[in-house]
């Protein structure tokens, strides 16, 4: 046996960091980051450029992660979770591990201040008692240059919004006064979209039209903070559903059924807001109220509905219309279980609150999703 033992190390031993690198990228981000413990040569591996971009490649192919929509008005409160991926490999949802940080690390002194204020594009997550906060990051490469947490002054109603901005690259707060277009009505400032270093919420413009509007922490044409308003592409149209913006591939996108039965897709642009996609969907003819969740953050092509009336969670494919009912484990005490039928190794589940229509249809979701590599916070 010792001789035998003695042969398996040295043929680990004689693999070349190339064949350890194709081994390791085929193992979830869970499972390879504790690997860099077992020895120097693997820690050296995984921490390098090639094995990132390898691992990115790899699972490519395939592309999923974990993701959860969050209830805005509660913060912590995870109203559907999509994990047991092959990315990340996580047996639970993003919600509990965050409810469970919150209450081991801040629940026993200060209870029910402590909340997640903003979740961004890069799994980071920025926690705080009070106030509205957002935070941004900038990436390149793969690399997480740095990011930026912003402190908003709650007056709204007039065409200046002041902020305080703090750099992770300069370790010092700023004053910014950002000058809007003209005069917005609040709606949602507490909890924006983070996405590619821009803060996005929905909001109204003077005239009562739903708007987007847009704050680019790291615009370099003027060297400080500029901000956009974009109004809805429909608004001169019939909408079913209540405007709400989630996230997809980097861009944010709207969508929406116009005119009774066009299901419509939008991706927002620097130039505006670009078509990508409408159908005539067979399920906005059999009679059912299904309500928009979400588009899949990694796949644009696939959108997620849900029945109130027949408790079913609905996957429709936005290219062809076609429509597939997921299927449904045996519930817990806090909500059904779904199986995705275009991955069947993921679950999805749903909080019983999503039973409440009026949580839908008021759309006070906010998308945390973990990207496709582990990003490692910049020392300063």
């Amino acid at each position: 046996q010792s001789a035998t033992k003695t042969k398996k190390i040295g043929k680990m031993d004689s693999m070349t960091d190339d064949l350890w690198a194709m081994v390791l990228a085929r193992l979830p981000i869970k499972i390879f980051t504790g690997f860099k413990l077992v020895c120097k040569q693997w820690k050296s591996i995984v921490e390098s450029p090639f094995f990132r971009d390898l691992f990115i490649f790899v699972h490519q192919i395939s592309p999923s992660s974990s993701w959860s929509l969050m209830c805005s008005y509660c913060i912590t409160s995870e109203m559907v979770g999509h994990y047991q991926c092959d990315t990340w490999g996580l047996k639970r949802s993003l919600g509990s591990f965050i409810e469970s940080f919150l209450t081991d690390k801040y629940q026993k002194s200060i209870h029910g201040r402590v909340r997640v204020r903003a979740y961004s594009d890069v799994g980071l997550i920025l926690i705080h008692i009070n106030w509205e906060w957002g935070l941004v990051t900038r990436t390149e490469n793969g690399y997480l240059l740095g990011y930026k947490i912003v402190l908003f002054d709650n007056k709204w109603g007039d065409s200046k919004l002041s902020c305080l901005i703090y750099s992770s690259e300069t370790g010092l707060w700023s004053l910014e006064t950002l000058h809007l277009p003209y005069s917005l009505y609040y709606r949602c400032l507490g909890y924006p979209i983070s996405l590619n270093g821009n803060l996005h919420w929905l909001s109204q413009n003077k005239d009562h039209q739903e708007v987007v509007l847009s704050m680019d922490t790291y615009a370099t044409s003027t060297g400080s903070v500029r901000c956009r308003v974009t109004p809805f592409p429909d608004l001169e149209k019939t909408t079913k559903f209540t405007r709400a913006c989630t996230t997809c591939q980097g861009f944010l996108v709207y969508m929406n059924i116009v005119d009774g039965r066009k299901l419509c897709l939008w991706r927002l642009q620097s130039e505006g807001w670009q078509l990508i996609s409408e159908i005539s969907p067979d399920f906005t003819l059999t009679g059912l109220d299904y309500l928009p969740l979400m588009i899949n953050p990694l796949d644009v092509k696939t959108a997620y509905f849900w029945s109130p009336e027949k408790e079913k969670l609905l996957y429709i494919n936005l290219h062809n219309g076609k429509f597939v009912i997921h299927n449904r484990l045996e519930g817990r005490s806090n909500g059904p279980i779904m199986i995705p039928v275009n991955d069947p190794k993921a679950m999805i589940s749903l909080s019983s609150e999503i039973e409440r229509t009026y949580i839908i249809e008021r759309k006070q979701f906010v998308p945390f999703v973990l990207p496709q590599w582990l990003y490692r916070i910049p020392n300063n």
